[in-house]
C-alpha cells in the first residue's frame, strides 16, 4: 500500500487506521497463543506446490501435533498434492479440505497408501458429496470402495429423514430447550450431549492457575488430558490417588484388538457376546475430526470390552477381546 501511494495504483487507504487494525489483532493472536501454532503462520512459498490453503494447513498441523507426527509434516505436504489427483481434484475448502488433508495425513503415518480410510473420504468416492471435478483414479476406486459400485444418483435423494430420529433421543433424555438443539444433536451427537447436559466446559485459551477449591474427580480408569510443554503438545493419562496407570487401567490381555490411532471412540457396532467375523467393523473411532472404522482382528466371539464410548485412546490401548 505504502509503495503505491502517489502512483496512478494508489489504494486510497489510510495507513494510520490500517496500524491500528494490526494493534487489534496482535492482541486477539496473543488470546489465541496457546492454541496457535507458528508454523501454520509462516510464509511458504511452496503453497503453490503443496496446494495448501491457510486454514487447511493450520488444521493439518494440529492433525500431527495431536498424532505426535509433527517429524512428517514435510512428507504430508508432499502427500496432498498426489491425495488429491487420486480423487479427482475436489476443491480445498471444507469440507473437501479436510477429507484430502487426513487422508494424506493416514497415507504418511501408516506408511501404506490407502491402508486407512475415513468414512467421509469412502463416502466422497462412492459420489455421496457429488460428482468429482476430474476422474477418480480406478486404482484408488477399487482400494477405497472395494466391490462397492459409486451411485450415479444425486447424493441427497438417498438420505434418510434424520430430524424425527433426532427428537426422539433428545427428547427421551429431556435436555431439548430450542429446535436448534436437535440439529446441533444430528450433526455431533456426541458432543451435543455434553453439551446439553451442561457437562461441556468452555476451553480456557489464556492459562490460568488450578482453582485450589476444586478437588479432583474420583474415576475408576485414568484421566486423559492434553499437555502443553515447550509448544509440543501430549496426551497424558493420569491414574486415581493411590494408584498406577497400569492398575487403573482395565485388564486385557496382549492380544486383543488394539487401537490403531489416537482419538475418541464415538460408537460400538457390535456388543459382548455377538460373533464377528475378522474385518468386520466393530467399533468408530473419531481422529482428526473424521470417523475411523476399527475392524476385528479375527473371527470368534466378543468377549469383554475395556473402553467406555466417549473415552480417549492411544494407539496400542486395547479396546476388546475376541476369542
Amino acid at each position: 500500500m505504502a509503495s503505491l501511494q502517489g502512483t496512478p495504483y494508489d489504494t486510497g487507504l489510510d495507513l494510520e487506521l490500517l496500524t491500528e487494525i494490526k494493534r487489534y489483532f496482535e492482541k486477539i493472536m496473543e488470546i489465541y497463543s496457546p492454541v496457535f501454532n507458528p508454523i501454520a503462520a509462516r510464509i511458504d512459498t511452496n503453497v503453490l506446490v503443496y496446494q495448501v490453503p491457510g486454514g487447511m494447513l493450520s488444521n493439518l498441523v494440529s492433525q500431527l501435533v495431536e498424532q505426535k507426527a509433527m517429524d512428517k509434516y514435510e512428507e504430508v505436504l508432499v502427500e496432498i498434492p498426489k491425495v488429491r489427483k487420486d480423487l479427482g481434484y475436489p476443491p480445498l475448502v471444507t469440507p473437501t479440505s479436510q477429507i484430502v488433508g487426513t487422508q494424506a495425513v493416514l497415507n504418511v503415518i501408516t506408511g501404506d497408501r490407502y491402508k486407512m480410510v475415513p468414512k467421509e473420504v469412502k463416502d466422497y468416492v462412492k459420489g455421496l458429496y457429488g460428482k468429482s471435478p476430474a476422474m477418480i483414479d480406478p486404482k484408488v476406486r477399487l482400494k477405497v470402495l472395494c466391490d462397492e459400485e459409486p451411485i450415479t444418483v444425486r447424493p441427497a435423494d438417498l438420505l434418510a429423514p434424520e430430524y424425527e430420529n433426532a427428537k426422539k433421543a433428545v427428547d427421551a433424555l429431556k435436555l431439548a430447550k430450542q429446535d436448534e438443539d436437535y440439529l446441533t444433536y444430528a450433526l455431533y451427537p456426541q458432543v451435543a450431549l455434553k453439551f446439553l447436559q451442561g457437562a461441556a466446559v468452555e476451553e480456557q485459551l489464556i492459562k490460568k492457575p488450578p482453582d485450589a477449591t476444586v478437588s479432583a474427580t474420583i474415576n475408576a480408569e485414568p484421566m486423559a488430558l492434553n499437555v502443553e510443554i515447550d509448544g509440543e503438545s501430549y496426551l497424558v493419562k493420569v491414574a486415581p490417588a493411590g494408584m498406577t496407570i497400569e492398575e487403573a487401567k482395565p485388564k486385557a490381555p496382549k492380544d486383543g484388538l488394539t487401537v490403531p490411532m489416537q482419538g475418541v471412540i464415538i460408537r460400538y457396532k457390535v456388543e459382548k457376546g455377538d460373533r464377528v467375523e475378522k474385518g468386520d467393523v466393530v467399533a468408530v473411532l473419531e481422529a482428526m475430526k473424521m470417523e475411523q472404522n476399527i475392524l476385528a482382528n479375527k473371527s470368534g466371539i466378543v468377549r469383554e470390552m475395556y473402553i467406555n464410548t466417549g473415552t480417549t485412546v492411544t494407539p496400542g490401548d486395547i479396546l476388546m477381546t475376541i476369542e
